[in-house]
């Protein structure tokens, strides 16, 4: 066989593989669009953590689980994988979108750098805003209520 002709037989090979490998969707990233999904892969990281109600981003690659101690669980697609965060109270800084109903979320104990999460409308995005930004902290049984004494 010359040089020319295995030249073509490997390039058009090497074109069949591609072909196959984006024709089949191997290239895609993996999308989870099932609430019920991200409870699971939150729960097989935090086994310990009970979830209460969970908020999906717009585009499903991000969600935001209200947990039963005032915590606030993070999941989000990276790829092929899940990045799971317990956001603690007090620790992300958030603000709202200007022209979306979302919110911009920067973690402050994390590396994790944060970013734009737009949601379905705006009450999702509100109620998300309120468990971020530590409403739910007085329900917590770590947390007592207004000391006594106190002029507030």
């Amino acid at each position: 066989m010359s040089l020319g002709v295995l030249i073509v037989v490997v390039a058009f090979g090497v074109l069949a593989v591609i072909a196959a490998v984006h024709y089949t969707g191997a290239e895609r990233q993996k999308e989870m669009r099932d609430p019920g999904e991200a409870i699971i892969q939150f729960s097989s990281a935090y086994p310990g953590e009970a979830v209460r109600s969970v908020t999906m981003t717009k585009d499903g690659r991000a969600f935001f689980l209200r947990l039963a101690d005032g915590k606030v669980g993070f999941l989000q697609a990276m790829g092929h994988h899940y990045v799971a965060r317990l956001i603690l109270p007090g620790s992300v800084a958030v603000a709202p979108l200007e022209d979306r109903p979302g919110l911009t979320v920067t973690f402050h104990d994390s590396t994790l750098k944060g970013g734009d999460y737009e949601f379905m409308n705006n009450e999702e995005a509100a109620e998300v805003s309120l468990w971020l930004c530590g409403s739910f902290v007085l329900a917590s049984p770590k947390f007592g209520g207004p000391e006594e004494g106190s002029n507030a």
